[in-house]
């Protein structure tokens, strides 16, 4: 009886021993070893996260879910995600919550990446939250995309493909029959081009068009002397540019001096035309004495006036004596 009652003591510390030791290790795998800090993260999908499930700050174990609590957003529903976090652990206010797995087997954790900043989020408040980069996530997430393509790309291209064979099979004797057509009647057009094309005609072709290239050259000589005739005209240009503007002052002056000069002989022009005037009429009286008497030259005296009456009185006493 003895025996046996020792026995039930002792299964009996073996299960509590057994309980206690599950209890401690479920506590150290949920990082719940002592006082803890309550913090929150809005997800948009909490696939596979329950209440428990790890949280973990670069890989290390620092908490565990508490309470998972849906939110509408319009016509979108968030989640609330509250954790636990070790007492004391500082987070920056730059750190990112994401849902992920560090095997392929292993069960869902969120995975706080710490970031750069100074300022750490007080206890209570919200950790930033990113999509989810576990591989399950991404094939699942690509597998939506590429159904989603699939449904709105691919079925109504490879539609409007069959709409576009069988318009084209429809369509094939007709087009068949008009490309038949259209190669003989490019046959027939081609025909007299190769009559054209003869080793002769070639030969001239080739020639024009070394006359042409000869002609180019020339055209590029000529365009690069007109160049350098134009840049000496600029130059003269710009010399006598120069040329006229330290001789400003002196053209200025000759201006001034001709304009005084203009004025001086537009004064006096009068008086010229009456002396002109005065010397031609003199000059009149001077020409019809030297006709009337060409002594004057020698300095002789004009001879007396001898009226018609008195030439004839004379001539008459003359012949009676």
């Amino acid at each position: 009886m003895y025996n046996q009652r020792t026995n039930y003591v002792l299964i009996g510390f073996f299960v509590i021993s057994m309980v206690v030791a599950l209890i401690v290790s479920l506590a150290l795998i949920t990082g719940r070893t002592g006082a803890s800090d309550t913090y929150y993260v809005v997800l948009g999908n909490v696939a596979d996260i329950k209440y428990g499930t790890q949280v973990r700050y670069e890989g290390f174990p620092v908490g565990q879910v508490e309470e998972i609590t849906p939110e509408p957003d319009g016509a979108r529903m968030h989640f609330r995600v509250e954790v636990s976090v070790k007492e004391g652990w500082r987070i920056p206010d730059d750190s990112l919550a994401r849902i992920g797995a560090s095997t392929f087997l292993s069960a869902k954790t969120i995975d706080i990446a710490s970031g750069e900043s100074g300022q750490v989020i007080p206890v209570g408040g919200q950790i930033a939250s990113a999509p989810p980069v576990d591989i399950f996530s991404t094939i699942s997430t690509t597998a939506s995309e590429i159904s989603e393509l699939n449904r709105k790309s691919v079925a109504p291209l490879l539609k409007s493909l069959s709409s576009l064979v069988q318009t084209a099979e429809r369509g094939a004797p007709r087009i068949t029959e008009e490309l038949i057509t259209f190669t003989e009647r490019l046959n027939a057009t081609l025909a007299p081009l190769q009559e054209i094309m003869t080793k002769e005609n070639l030969d001239l072709v080739e020639l024009s068009i070394g006359n042409v290239e000869e002609a180019t050259g020339n055209m590029a000589a000529l365009s690069q002397g007109l160049r350098l005739t134009l840049q000496t005209v600029d130059h003269l240009m710009a010399n006598l540019d120069e040329l006229v503007q330290e001789n400003k002052g002196n053209v200025d002056q000759t201006l001034k001096d001709a304009q005084y000069t203009l004025k001086a002989v537009a004064s006096t022009v009068d008086a010229i035309v009456h002396n002109l005037e005065g010397t031609t009429r003199n000059m009149n009286e001077f020409s019809r004495l030297i006709r009337q008497n060409p002594g004057l030259l020698l300095g002789g005296t004009p001879r007396e006036a001898v009226s018609p009456a008195g030439d004839r009185a004379n001539n008459g006493a003359s012949d009676g004596g």
